[in-house]
């Protein structure tokens, strides 16, 4: 597993994807009052929903769309965070980037809809 690991540079592609994760949630973050903070390490980024940027108070009921609208255009996330507001994206580390960035698009576009309804 380890020489795997190694040959195929696993910590490498995981900086790679933090990177372009870490940078679209901000981008998003700044586009859309319901992103709160943009948090975490290598591939494993948590994007928080809150009602309002300054309060920060938790939006759970939008995280759970998200999650569900992700869900029925094919893309699994997974929800967190202690009041269930959070959305903890972690992608697998042999994914090709065009894979990355289409789940990035169906990410992108529930948030966008759910805002709009």
């Amino acid at each position: 597993t380890m020489e795997i690991m190694k040959a195929e540079d696993y910590c490498g592609k995981s900086v790679h994807i933090g990177k372009v994760v870490t940078e679209a949630f901000e981008k998003m973050k700044e586009k859309y009052s319901v992103i709160g903070d943009v948090r975490g390490l290598g591939g494993m980024i948590g994007l928080e929903f809150v009602k309002d940027q300054k309060s920060k108070e938790p939006y759970p009921e939008f995280s759970a769309a998200v999650i569900s609208g992700c869900a029925k255009k094919g893309l699994m996330i997974e929800g967190a965070g202690t009041y269930g507001n959070v959305i903890r994206f972690l992608a697998p580390l042999v994914m090709t980037d065009e894979q990355l960035e289409a789940g990035l698009d169906i990410y992108e576009s529930v948030i966008k809809e759910l805002l709009e309804k």
